[in-house]
């Protein structure tokens, strides 16, 4: 792992020309482990995303990104980083030469709509009770304990996958649940009233799309948008894979090999 500056850290060697957006919102950290492989080839900066305010997150990239890195860089993004990746391209599409979306969230809300219902098809009894318990808690607007909340996250992990692979508790996210609840509440109204999609107009780079078949997030919902606005993208659909391909047990070789690909 490289330097802990201010919100990102560095892998690799200079020039810096990759920049990855983890998910969450709020799971500071989580692509430490991908950043670190893409760092066998590239020089990487992850963004860690504390601000809790979808604008000041662009900004502060965009700030980064001059500052410390030789632009135009590639951007990947991971599930809400995803998100972020597109808006942060439609606002500062100079200082982008591609971007990767990977596990991201449909576009629009009504490819949304079966996502929970999914999520609890894989569950047990048990599973489920601790699923709307927290879900509960973050309605009513109170606190999680931390044991209980790392329980929900675990959870969540082994749901969304086909084959989870647990990293022996190695884990590198420091997950915010405040920043989780105000990004998610700005991040899902740009969604619901469609300008999220209408990023793409003033999206011009290349667009590659990696997503698993077992993830609960159907992938129709980031193609069809790219169809409809007649965007030109690459698309890997993994075969037994879930919401986090470089932690699944069938996927995770395919997936490296996918994504460096997509890098060249």
């Amino acid at each position: 792992m490289g330097d802990k500056v201010a919100n990102y850290r560095t892998y690799g060697k200079e020039p810096f020309n990759l920049i990855t957006l983890h998910g969450g919102p709020g799971a500071v950290g989580e692509l430490q482990e991908l950043s670190e492989k893409l760092a066998e080839k590239h020089g990487v900066i992850e963004y860690l995303q504390k601000l809790a305010d979808i604008n000041d997150l662009i900004d502060e990239m965009s700030r980064i990104i001059k500052d410390k890195m030789e632009s135009p860089v590639k951007v990947i993004g991971f599930s809400w980083g995803a998100w972020l990746g597109l808006l942060f391209t439609a606002s500062y599409p100079k200082l982008v030469e591609s971007l990767t979306l990977i596990s991201c969230a449909p576009l629009e809300a009504k490819h949304s709509k079966d996502i929970q219902k999914n999520r609890l098809k894989r569950m047990n009894d048990k599973e489920k009770e601790l699923f709307h318990k927290v879900q509960d808690k973050f309605k009513e607007g109170k606190n999680v304990k931390i044991k209980l909340l790392n329980e929900f996250v675990e959870l969540m992990h082994r749901v969304d996958a086909y084959s989870y692979v647990d990293n022996n508790g190695n884990n590198h996210t420091d997950f915010h649940l405040k920043l989780y609840k105000k990004i998610w509440a700005e991040a899902s109204l740009l969604r619901k009233e469609g300008q999220l999609v209408e990023t793409l107009k003033n999206i011009k780079c290349p667009i590659n799309i990696i997503h698993g078949d077992y993830d609960p997030h159907p992938y129709q919902g980031i193609i069809e948008p790219l169809e409809n606005y007649n965007k030109n993208y690459n698309f890997k659909l993994l075969k037994k894979c879930g919401h986090t391909p470089w932690r699944e047990e069938y996927a995770e070789d395919v997936f490296y090999k996918a994504l460096f690909e997509l890098l060249k």
